[in-house]
């Protein structure tokens, strides 16, 4: 799995879900210990693997390491000499970015639109080279992401992103059960998958209201529209580790997304 070394809490957690689904899955760090050449061990796992997944997110785009493993002659030569092609290359979108010319023509698994575990699988039969078929599955128009972090001052913090796909939503009306005592809440709005706080925060609400009761955290407003292009997130932090419980997700009229 080729990708930035500033991407491993993303990249690892991939890598396990598609071990536990019976691939044996190379990533540098779990393969390699001190005094190895990273060249020569990189090297070694790209010649013996089937396929090379490139994982892509703004900091691999600027990575001039993955830009060489994907650009490199010696890829496209494996490639033809495992009788793949064009196929030996993956991409997965981690996070929107600007995707390097030489993938542009390529499908690639998306994680910025789907839950984790589904975009894995998107993953994986592409890695397998099984097509999903057609499924019964309901596309829900609401976007609920949620990233676990450690905050700047060392507590434990917990991102919620409220988003929708392609219908607004009129405000929203959300409810929360984070689990834990959460000793702080911050909220902004911001495009989809910024779960890091923004240096200024100018939140305008209007019609709006809140309650703060931890582990329960509620807020209503009625504007502005929550789009595509524009999610509303929630910042807690807590001295212990976070367990979300519960999750109500309507819009400011109380309809469900």
């Amino acid at each position: 799995m080729s990708h930035s070394s500033l991407d491993k809490d993303v990249v690892e957690p991939i890598g396990s879900f598609l071990t536990a689904h019976g691939l044996t899955v190379w990533i540098d760090t779990w393969q390699m210990t001190p005094g190895d050449s990273l060249i020569e061990k990189i090297g070694e796992g790209i010649e013996k693997s089937d396929r090379l997944v490139v994982c892509l997110t703004p900091n691999s785009s600027e990575s001039n390491w993955v830009k060489k493993e994907v650009a490199t002659g010696l890829v496209m030569e494996l490639a033809e000499d495992k009788g793949l092609g064009s196929n030996f290359v993956i991409p997965a979108l981690l996070v929107p970015c600007k995707v390097p010319i030489m993938l542009r023509d390529k499908l690639y698994a998306n994680f910025t639109n789907k839950a984790f575990d589904a975009a894995c699988a998107e993953l994986l039969s592409g890695l397998t080279n099984a097509a999903s078929g057609p499924n019964n599955a309901t596309l829900e128009n609401k976007i609920l992401r949620t990233y676990n972090m450690i905050s700047q001052n060392g507590k434990h913090a917990l991102v919620i992103e409220f988003g929708v796909r392609v219908s607004p939503a009129e405000g929203l009306h959300i409810v929360v059960d984070v689990g834990a005592p959460y000793t702080g809440v911050t909220e902004w709005l911001a495009p989809p998958n910024r779960p890091q706080m923004p240096s200024i925060i100018g939140l305008n609400l209007s019609n709006t209201s809140e309650r703060r009761e931890p582990p329960i955290f509620e807020r209503v407003f009625k504007a502005p529209a929550i789009t595509s292009t524009l999610s509303y997130y929630v910042h807690f932090e807590s001295e212990i580790p976070f367990d979300l419980k519960q999750v109500v997700f309507l819009d400011g009229y109380d309809r469900k997304q």
